[in-house]
């Protein structure tokens, strides 16, 4: 009986002071939790995250989206309020604007090398289909432009990390921060790791999908594959690799063509889709069913000058659907045609 309740002591002591632990552990994660600023905290929760992914070893769709999100809201709510300083002041808002008249000018030129390569003719003489294709390459510039910036946030946080470091032995631990700003060594590392690990997944995602088909130097040429041979046995005592590491190293190599083949598809199939729908609307809105020049029935044209059209026919042959050609101006005021 005796023993009894000595167990029964020593279980109620242990259990008082598990509580006092735990009571005293909370509290103190309060406190840690409640300095924490928004983007801090982001970048804590997608920590915890990738530890617990690393630790269990599972993979998860979800929860990779959502480390990736948190990821990504603590850079923006970081950035936004300096971003929104800089286009208040006046240099800032002229380099700004410099910055996306440069974006605007190379997506007009890339819009417009569309517009040519689909109609044979210059994109001036097709302002309307000339806006669209711009439209059209919108995503790809937005996944580019957002990429950079992070790529140039990251430059940013690496000058700020090595000017931290210059100057922790004089007692400067912070700056650009306000007094109460905690962990700022541990926040620019936990920064830079994320903003490289965003920039990477969202050009992943972008190339998977197509977006950054524009920016291929050239779709046609047959994705690289990865040649891997075992190792042979050398004077020196290397030993060969085993038939399981063997199966490893060719089962990672098929993956990793299987997926490049798969980015270089979906890229091809996104430029495809963009020619289309550009065809399909220079023949549906830019091109005339009526015109002072002669044409075919079932063709449409667009005046290129006094003397030239454009001449637009549906065509299976064609890849975007429409064959097109240059034909001059027959008319009443200039010369006669019969069709």
């Amino acid at each position: 009986m005796e023993i009894k309740n000595e167990i029964h002591r020593i279980f109620a002591k242990g259990k008082k002071q598990g509580h006092r632990v735990f009571i005293k552990r909370r509290i103190g994660f309060l406190r840690f939790w409640s300095s924490l600023t928004f983007a801090q905290r982001c970048y804590f929760l997608a920590t915890a995250v990738l530890l617990l992914q690393l630790l269990f070893n599972f993979n998860n769709g979800v929860l990779e989206a959502a480390m990736f999100c948190l990821a990504l809201a603590g850079i923006i709510n970081e950035i936004w309020p300096k971003f929104m300083s800089l286009w208040n002041s006046l240099p800032g808002k002229a380099l700004i604007l410099f910055i996306y008249a440069v974006i605007a000018n190379f997506a007009l030129a890339s819009a417009s090398g569309l517009v040519n390569s689909v109609s044979g003719v210059s994109a001036s003489a097709l302002p309307y289909s000339h806006n669209f294709a711009l439209i059209l390459m919108v995503p790809s510039w937005f996944f580019v432009t957002t990429i950079l910036g992070l790529v140039i946030g990251m430059m940013l946080t690496m000058v700020y990390l090595f000017c931290l470091l210059l100057l922790k032995p004089f007692g400067v631990q912070r700056f650009w921060h306000p007094r109460h700003y905690r962990f700022a060594m541990t926040t620019t590392v936990a920064r830079f790791a994320w903003t490289l690990g965003v920039a990477l997944q969202l050009s992943v995602v972008a190339e998977q999908v197509g977006l950054l088909s524009e920016f291929d130097s050239d779709l046609d040429n047959p994705v690289i594959s990865i040649d891997t041979t075992s190792a042979e046995q050398s004077e020196s005592g290397t030993s060969e690799l085993t038939e399981k590491q063997v199966e490893d190293i060719s089962r990672l190599e098929g993956e990793i063509n299987a997926l490049l083949t798969d980015t270089k598809q979906k890229s091809i199939n996104y430029r495809k889709r963009q020619r289309r729908f550009l065809a399909e609307f220079i023949y549906e809105f830019e091109a005339d069913s009526r015109s002072r020049c002669a044409h075919p029935e079932g063709t449409r044209v667009i005046e290129l000058n006094d003397y030239e059209i454009l001449q637009i026919s549906p065509s299976a042959e064609m890849e975007e659907g429409y064959a097109y050609s240059v034909e001059p101006c027959i008319s009443a005021a200039i010369g006669n045609g019969a069709y």
